[in-house]
């Protein structure tokens, strides 16, 4: 009985242990275990492939040192790239804000970058991108400024299906032309396919 009492004891403590997997004594990293449960099966991911999207809304532009750079009006967002991993998206993104200026005139300024979108979980992400910039001004017969630009973006996915998400962001831009700055800054309303 007592034998019994102490095999009974030893599979109780045991069973907790032999659940838990470790490599070396170390328990492994729960996503990396989820990761590697994938390897060799069908991806549980919805975003795979190509990725591309877009986002519109309203803008506010401020220049630094830069005459007729600063107003309100609308902003977009185009996106193409592609689908690195289930948290990582390579993304080439052109970012524009715009506003009306003497009438029916638009003076905008422009971002195109080359960087990434991370999911931080299923559905917020972070943004961002380096590259080049523009600024042009209809209502000044001043050239078109020439430098370098930056994207930044923060965003929530609030529906899905498949591979289509629907999400609200905030996307920041910084134009930088020597001595002179432009920022946009737009709430957007996004749609992107993965």
């Amino acid at each position: 009985m007592r034998t019994g009492l102490c095999a009974v004891g030893l599979v109780a403590i045991a069973a907790p242990a032999a659940a838990e997997p470790t490599v070396g004594g170390i328990r492994p990293d729960a996503r990396a275990l989820a990761e590697a449960r994938e390897a060799n099966l069908e991806p549980t991911s919805v975003r795979e492939g190509f990725a591309v999207g877009i986002a519109l809304g309203l803008a506010a532009q401020f220049g630094v040192g830069v005459s007729g750079a600063s107003g309100g009006g609308g902003g977009f967002d185009l996106r193409l790239g592609a689908v690195a991993s289930p948290r990582w998206v390579w993304l080439l993104e052109l970012a524009a804000t715009g506003y009306a200026s003497d009438g029916d005139r638009i003076n905008q300024s422009a971002v195109v970058t080359f960087g990434g979108q991370l999911y931080v979980n299923e559905a917020f992400w972070l943004r961002g991108g380096l590259g080049f910039a523009s600024f042009h001004r209809r209502d000044n017969p001043e050239p078109d400024l020439r430098g370098l630009g930056a994207l930044g973006a923060g965003g929530l996915d609030v529906l899905r299906r498949g591979g289509l998400a629907l999400s609200v962001e905030l996307a920041v831009t910084v134009a930088l032309y020597g001595g002179e700055q432009i920022v946009g800054v737009a709430p957007q309303l996004g749609l992107s396919w993965y």
